[in-house]
């Protein structure tokens, strides 16, 4: 025991002033001398000079230390500290030593040696110490790319507006009545609904939003396009059941039967969409690109591909409304109507074609593809006021003249237009006999006004 406590206290050798110790192993304390290797002051010559030591604790002499001139005091590590967008990359069986490597602009630092992505539609704090939920990104009512739709939309409400007043205060004149009433009443009102379609797909997106999106968009062309069917629908029917010798009346050519097949026509489109509604519920989605991880869109929970296929019962509508006005095309100048709905569907035809693959291309940028679905379904509704209804605002505002009742001659036969009434102002209008062909037929003598 005594021996152990000898070993283990600090004593100084016989003849030394230096004291010895040990640790708790039995191991003895280092001592050491620190020089320098410098000039010697007013000479030549180098030597090392002692500016400190090493005895359990560090004494050190900065003054003695002599420097390169002009340099800072190097520091002593094995490895710079990292910055804060880096981590450190430790070596194998090292330490004290790291390699820093930076950090994506999207990750952050939950530890110094980790770099962690942020959750998609999230970015890093300014310190990376952890993730925050970006701002969504939509088009705002005061942007460029919802003035110009805005705007388009707000010309064809005012168009719409003034066909409904004219048709209104002249709806017992000839001419409306021999377009249909209810049927341009109910086309007027599809054209509205596209018009009104681009608010909705400018507003933010919201579940109310989205489902009227989904339900609006298919319907306000069903409506357009089950009303255009009807009419020339009624025109074909009636003059393929003509025969020689003598003419049938087709069936469901009244106005009232012309109202319920158009209504029949809209609800399956209303049906398809209810189902659609059912099947993927209407909702928003927070969508990001590994391109853009910086840009958070708003968006509704549908694909774009979905939500073309919803218009396959229009393009359905739209193929047989081209096909009616095509063979139409030659009927008499009293039922021209059909000619006027061949170059409504015609150019609709255009639009649609150069509508899907554009809508396609522009998927990368929901500004451009809204923009531009916008516009066509505009578009889609001044065909409709341009080729349908321009004529007769023309005619009711600009001559009125021709707004009469047609004379039919040889009343056996059978006349579309019923029984001729007679009005006092038809009388100075020159009429001259007109034998009427459609599709290379005669099919009633009449006599015509230009309608």
């Amino acid at each position: 025991m005594r021996q152990k406590h000898q070993l283990h206290s600090p004593f100084s050798p016989a003849g030394s002033e230096n004291q010895v110790k040990f640790d708790a192993y039995g191991d003895g304390m280092g001592r050491y001398n620190i020089f320098n290797y410098q000039r010697v002051p007013g000479s030549d010559r180098f030597a090392y000079v002692q500016v400190g030591e090493w005895a359990e604790s560090l004494s050190l002499n900065e003054g003695l230390i002599g420097w390169p001139r002009g340099a800072d005091v190097p520091t002593s590590q094995c490895s710079d500290p990292c910055a804060l967008n880096e981590m450190k990359k430790m070596q194998a069986g090292e330490y004290c030593c790291w390699i820093c490597t930076p950090c994506e602009s999207y990750e952050y630092l939950p530890d110094e040696f980790t770099c962690m992505p942020c959750a998609p539609g999230q970015w890093p704090r300014p310190d990376l110490t952890g993730c925050y939920d970006l701002p969504e990104d939509y088009i705002m009512w005061e942007d460029a790319w919802a003035i110009g739709p805005i705007s388009i939309a707000c010309v064809g409400f005012i168009c719409t507006l003034m066909v409904f007043i004219v048709f209104i205060r002249h709806n017992d004149t000839p001419l409306v009545k021999a377009s249909g009433r209810e049927l341009c009443y109910i086309l007027l009102l599809g054209v509205f609904m596209s018009y009104v379609m681009t608010f909705i797909f400018i507003a933010k997106p919201s579940p109310v939003v989205c489902t009227l999106r989904r339900l609006g968009l298919g319907t306000s062309f069903a409506v357009c396009y089950s009303a255009l069917l009807t009419k020339t629908n009624r025109i074909a029917r009636i003059f393929s059941g003509v025969k020689e010798g003598g003419a049938q009346r087709p069936r469901f050519i009244s106005p009232s039967s012309q109202v319920f097949i158009c209504l029949s026509l809209i609800s399956v489109q209303l049906l398809l969409v209810s189902v659609w509604l059912l099947v993927e519920v209407p909702g928003t989605r927070r969508f990001t690109t590994p391109e853009k991880r910086q840009t958070v869109i708003l968006k509704c929970n549908v694909r774009d591909s979905s939500m073309l296929l919803s218009l396959s019962y229009d393009v359905v509508l739209v193929v047989l409304c081209t096909v009616y006005a095509f063979k139409t095309r030659k009927c008499p100048e009293n039922f021209n109507e059909a000619k006027f709905i061949g170059f409504t569907m015609y150019t609709t035809c255009i639009i649609w074609l150069a509508f899907l693959p554009i809508f396609y291309v522009t998927s990368s940028d929901y500004r451009v593809q809204t923009t531009t679905m916008c516009i066509s379904v505009s578009l889609s509704g001044f065909v409709v006021l341009g080729c349908m209804f321009a004529p007769k605002v023309h005619i009711i505002m600009f001559q009125p003249q021709k707004n009469v009742t047609s004379h039919r001659l040889n009343m056996n036969r059978f006349s579309v237009s019923g029984p001729a009434t007679s009005y006092a102002s038809h009388a100075s209008v020159s009429s001259h006999y007109v034998p009427t062909v459609c599709n290379g037929r005669e099919i009633v003598d009449s006599t015509t006004s230009s309608l």
